[in-house]
């Protein structure tokens, strides 16, 4: 688990994750055709391993909408602000880079709004590691939970149960 933040922009992504990004907006907007897409995968993960890591990311992509129970938010190829979602769809893979399968469900779930079929853990992780292999690291963002309060007080035998907050 990292100590950061999720980031907020894309000048807070290192390399894999912006190229990550910026192939699943592509292939959300229906550009995944894109010559330069692919070539980017290859050139940050080699000839094999980058066409194999795109196949993968745009079987991911392809299954999110068709199978997706809920509206994912993106921003369009080259915005810089990231969405809630996009920061959970990298969080997603770099579950799946950390080998964190419990994490990635849990994202997935999320993500999906339904079960995740093995297709998405799949396809997540095979992109993970051909990033990871070629020294291109997806960074988990901190997770914490918010602190816990009472949910009744007690003040002289009376029961206050939405306590006032300051």
């Amino acid at each position: 688990m990292s100590d950061r933040a999720a980031p907020a922009s894309l000048g807070d992504l290192l390399q894999g994750e912006h190229t990550l990004m910026w192939a699943f907006r592509s292939i959300a907007f229906g550009a995944g055709g894109c010559p330069l897409l692919r070539r980017q995968f290859e050139d940050i993960c080699g000839p094999a391993a980058g066409t194999e890591a795109f196949n993968a990311l745009s079987v991911f992509v392809r299954e999110l909408g068709l199978h997706g129970r809920r509206k994912i938010t993106l921003h369009v190829p080259g915005s810089f602000r990231l969405s809630r979602d996009e920061q959970l769809i990298l969080a997603t893979f770099a579950a799946a880079q950390d080998e964190d399968y419990v994490r990635l469900e849990a994202h997935l779930a999320w993500l999906i709004a339904s079960e995740p079929s093995g297709v998405f853990g799949a396809a997540a992780c095979l992109v993970a590691q051909a990033m990871a292999m070629n020294d291109l690291r997806l960074r988990a963002p901190q997770v914490t939970s918010a602190p816990l309060r009472p949910a009744l007080t007690f003040d002289n035998d009376v029961v206050i149960p939405f306590p006032a907050t300051a």
